[in-house]
């Protein structure tokens, strides 16, 4: 009788961490909301935030935006306010051209750190901020590759 062969390939795939395929999969579905623009505001924002902003609730952002806004979300995942402070006010006005488009990066940092946030609460603490930081990265080189 010869030996069921059908589950082999599973011994031949790469172990993957638990944590690791986690951020993966989150990146992926953080690229994949991204693309859709506009993203789903309404369950992420706060409807305060929404009305402070609504000029960009359906402005779209470009390339160079919405990797300053990624940056910002990063940067906001890491606690670095002062650094911050210094891009919105060195840099938001260049990156982010009009009203339209700058309450759209405003409202892309928003959702992309409370879709973190979220993701960190559910998985009970074990992730870290960096893990996010790089999660919002590896989402970046999904949306946009080779750059």
């Amino acid at each position: 009788m010869s030996r069921d062969r059908r589950w082999d390939f599973l011994y031949d795939r790469e172990r993957q961490p638990v944590k690791d395929w986690l951020l993966e999969r989150f990146a992926e579905a953080l690229a994949e909301e991204l693309r859709a623009w506009p993203p789903p505001w309404a369950d992420a924002v706060p409807p305060e935030l929404l009305a402070r902003h609504a000029a960009g609730t359906s402005a779209a952002l470009p390339e160079a935006g919405v990797r300053f806004a990624l940056l910002v979300a990063r940067l906001e995942l890491a606690r670095e306010v002062e650094r911050i402070d210094r891009l919105m006010a060195e840099e938001a006005p260049r990156r982010w051209a009009g009203e339209a488009e700058a309450a759209a990066g405003h409202l892309l940092v928003r959702l992309v750190t409370e879709r973190c946030l979220e993701l960190k609460e559910q998985a009970a603490a074990r992730l870290g901020r960096d893990d996010l930081a790089r999660a919002v990265q590896r989402a970046e080189g999904l949306l946009y590759p080779g750059s």
